[in-house]
């Protein structure tokens, strides 16, 4: 299993610290056994609880091997699969808050690690977006070349805003796990403003002189407004988290600015109310087909017309070619988060995985790329995926509250065993490279007023659920998986102890580490992170 790590700018502390976490098998060294909860911990127990707040609140086995130097403090973590693939993904955390700052709710920006920003951006959920990276990049301790070392950005693209506006020009679609405003409402307050790109590529050249014949350009290298292209993302889903989210586009709450692909033969057709019918020859240069359930499909002038695109993912258990212009494939499970006055409240966990076969058109907005050149290089890296969990619940109850919501714990357990088995196989088969989920309270919480989400105790149970899928038998089952914990809800009242919320809910997931030995690693996930395969780097 090869981890996953972050590369971060943190905005608490102006102070600059650096955390590296690589994988490396040659240094595995044996584990100690877990302590047994009926034994006090240990001085060395609590310190290393203590010291796992400064190393980027990440649980670290005490397996590992550190060494220091004068600002970078580097631990090899060893690891049981040996994974030669070159790193995958990087992601870019807008927000990973569950509420109730409206500043750092769920949005993440993803990209495979051998593409380019330019060649195509996945925003994973849509929460926190534009605003929130303008400003993470407004932070005096960060600058666009943490975030986007490799993106460069036209001259004249000197303020926050127009720079994270230039990064989200290059948006190709929004992935989304359910319809909670605390997940969409950055994509809805974007509908329509969406920042256009070049119809060949935004990229100012660096040497004017080089500049393409059949390309215009203005007095700053950037592409003119006549080459802007209308952005009209993919908003991807399940059909009934979408259709929860179509209800904002009526006209009351927001303007009708969002559009229903066609289905195929074969589909459930959805009734908007509006009038579809196929775009004319002069019209098809702007949209023409587009990416629908099963396949290209050809647009409709409502599609047209449009600002975004309600694209339904298609139910059956298996990857699938998520976006043309992306190397991403996707396999989506239901799980349960509460339940409405009417039924069980339906949110989604998705294997998110490399896949550059899933790549079949060049962006417009790409400098060199094409379909054939991303899927070279022998496959490596292709088949590592990432779990990612929307707002989710468990079946675990405290013992006392073991007769509360029984039958929607009932449900939670299947749609979740199903989950597990799936990962079982990805993190056995070195394919799984991390996990992110969220942990919204901490244990104190009553189960009465959960409202379908996770607190340490849950999750932690979750994670058992999973290791005894990978082994019955083998002591730290999931060595080296690294937990990414998200949707922490801050407290809006001082704690006895004088902790926030997050420091309670990590040093409990901690705490429960050394208890139950099952070899995770617990990383809060903090907006302004950079998270990307074999390191995990947040400067202080």
């Amino acid at each position: 299993m090869t981890s996953v790590g972050t590369d971060s700018t943190s905005l608490e502390n102006n102070n600059k610290r650096t955390v590296t976490v690589r994988s490396r098998r040659s240094t595995r060294t044996k584990s100690p056994l877990p302590v047994p909860a009926s034994i006090p911990k240990s001085r060395d127990s609590k310190k290393r609880n203590t010291d796992s707040k400064s190393s980027a609140q990440s649980s670290i086995s005490t397996s590992a091997t550190t060494s220091t130097s004068s600002d970078v403090n580097t631990i090899t973590l060893s690891n049981e699969y040996e994974n030669d693939f070159e790193p995958t993904f990087e992601i870019i955390v807008l927000g990973s808050g569950g509420g109730p700052l409206e500043t750092d709710c769920s949005g993440y920006l993803v990209k495979a690690s051998k593409s380019s920003w330019e060649d195509g951006v996945l925003a994973l959920e849509g929460g926190s977006g534009l605003g929130a990276l303008a400003s993470i990049l407004s932070n005096p301790t960060t600058s666009t070349s943490n975030l986007f070392p490799d993106l460069k950005f036209p001259r004249n693209y000197n303020t926050p805003l127009l720079q994270a506006a230039h990064v989200f020009s290059f948006l190709a679609c929004y992935l989304i796990t359910h319809a909670h405003l605390d997940h969409v409402g950055s994509l809805i307050m974007l509908s329509g403003s969406v920042p256009p790109k070049s119809a060949q590529h935004t990229q100012p050249p660096t040497d004017t002189n080089n500049v393409s014949p059949h390309k215009s350009t203005d007095q700053t290298g950037a592409a003119t407004a006549a080459e802007a292209t209308h952005p009209k993302p993919h908003v991807y889903g399940t059909r009934k988290t979408l259709e929860q989210l179509s209800q904002a586009y009526q006209g009351g709450l927001w303007p009708e600015l969002g559009s229903w692909v066609p289905d195929r033969e074969g589909d459930r057709p959805h009734h908007s109310g509006r009038k579809k019918r196929k775009i004319d020859d002069s019209g098809k240069n702007g949209l023409g087909l587009v990416n629908g359930p099963n396949g290209e499909v050809e647009g409709t002038e409502e599609n047209y017309n449009s600002c975004l695109l309600f694209s339904p993912l298609n139910p059956e258990r298996v990857h699938r070619p998520l976006h043309p212009t992306l190397p991403i494939s996707l396999l989506t499970y239901p799980v349960a988060h509460g339940c409405t006055s009417k039924n069980t409240y339906e949110s989604s966990a998705m294997f998110i995985r490399y896949d550059p076969s899933a790549l079949t058109q060049t962006p417009a907005s790409s400098s060199s790329r094409s379909p054939s050149s991303t899927t070279k290089g022998k496959g490596k890296g292709k088949g590592k995926e990432f779990l990612f969990f929307g707002d989710v619940e468990s079946s675990f109850r405290n013992p006392a509250e073991e007769d509360i919501d029984m039958e929607r714990g009932k449900e939670a357990k299947e749609l979740n065993e199903h989950i597990w088995k799936e990962a079982s196989k990805s993190h056995k088969g070195g394919r799984l490279c991390g996990i992110f989920i969220e942990c919204s309270y901490d244990s104190s919480r009553p189960a009465h007023l959960m409202f379908g989400h996770l607190s340490p105790p849950g999750l932690y149970e979750e994670l058992k659920t999973l290791a005894g899928f990978v082994s019955k038998s083998k002591k730290r089952p999931l060595e080296g998986l690294k937990i990414f914990i998200m949707h922490i809800k801050d407290a809006l009242v001082p704690h006895p102890t004088g902790k926030t919320a997050r420091e309670i809910i990590m040093s409990e997931l901690n705490d429960l580490e050394i208890e139950g030995g099952l070899g995770v690693q617990f990383v809060e996930t903090k907006r302004g992170d950079r998270i990307r395969e074999h390191e995990f780097v947040r400067l202080k």
